[in-house]
């Protein structure tokens, strides 16, 4: 894996002279900028658009901080980083936090980059398929959804909607070839992946969000070490990231840039459909960067549901948002 130092690399744009990392760093008498990792777990995207957008902008640079951004990929151990000490700020989800932190994991969530998840299923649109609840199967017929079996989404929504023995989890690795192929198939998908994948390939797809279902974890998480969460970077890292999420809304053009740049493989017209699909993710009804106690505990109970003993008391800090 690279590690991209966004504060101190040639911006796409160029920002004002106090901006920038080491102009900030050369004005400020005392100490240099504060030196963070932040691991991401996916590759650069826009679902990262925020953190991003405050690395470009100078605005972690302005508030003492110089960032750099470590990309993932599938299985990225975020957390693990976090525990050891080789990252200071993890990019995760509520329900992996909550999971990690009843096995011992002594960390604290900052900042929400979705408001509601990105995770949901995918449908044909000519399957009529447009709720949950319109996914019915039996012992012989049973419907398919290509998911990741056994994960904790998948055992919710066969316990909550008595799918089991009535539609079949098959296997998916995240492609959409088994779906364009077939049109019965339903598959679990991203809001900031799948769908526009799709719809680029000209199918016609709706995606049912987890939140409808009743699953509705924080993503796109900054999570810090427990024994770091009242230090003043952290106060300072949240408030930066937040600007950076507002301005990426706002505005995702120099963000998308880097992406690009980072990332080939993402195509410039798919960015500007997951930007479009994933901004009321975003945003969802409490306002950007927001966090509320029913939240976590709604997202501890759909874990407890499927025997996650989880507890989300302490699992996170309000610093405003």
């Amino acid at each position: 894996m690279l590690l991209f130092l966004l504060a101190c690399s040639d911006p796409v744009e160029t920002p004002p002279a106090t901006t920038t990392g080491a102009s900030a760093a050369a004005a400020a008498p005392g100490p240099g900028p504060k030196v963070l990792t932040v691991a991401l777990n996916w590759y650069p995207e826009p679902e990262f658009g925020g953190f991003y957008e405050a690395a470009l902008a100078g605005t972690y640079a302005a508030a003492g901080l110089k960032v750099e951004i470590l990309p993932g990929g599938p299985g990225a151990p975020v957390l693990e980083l976090l525990a050891s000490g080789r990252a200071d700020v993890a990019i995760s989800g509520a329900d992996d936090l909550l999971i990690r932190r009843a096995r011992g994991l002594d960390a604290v969530a900052v900042l929400p980059g979705f408001q509601d998840t990105p995770v949901g299923l995918m449908t044909h649109t000519a399957s009529g398929i447009t709720r949950f609840l319109d996914v019915k199967g039996s012992p012989d017929a049973r419907a398919r959804v290509a998911i990741e079996a056994g994960s904790p989404f998948q055992q919710y929504l066969w316990g909550k909607f008595g799918w089991e023995g009535k539609v079949e989890p098959v296997p998916t690795t995240g492609s959409i070839g088994p779906f364009a192929a077939d049109p019965t198939l339903i598959q679990q998908a991203f809001i900031t992946s799948e769908p526009c994948v799709a719809e680029g390939q000209g199918l016609a797809i709706t995606f049912l969000p987890g939140r409808e279902a009743g699953w509705n974890p924080y993503a796109s998480l900054a999570v810090v070490r427990g024994a770091d969460k009242d230090a003043a970077w952290v106060k300072a890292f949240h408030d930066a990231s937040l600007a950076g999420w507002e301005g990426y809304q706002a505005d995702p053009t120099r963000a998308n840039t880097e992406i690009g740049r980072l990332n080939p493989n993402l195509p410039m017209d798919r960015m500007g459909c997951i930007v479009a699909r994933q901004k009321p993710f975003v945003e969802g009804t409490d306002g950007i960067g927001a966090m509320t106690a029913a939240r976590w505990e709604e997202t501890a109970a759909a874990l407890r549901s499927v025997g996650q003993p989880v507890d989300a008391t302490g699992a996170w800090i309000d610093l405003g948002g």
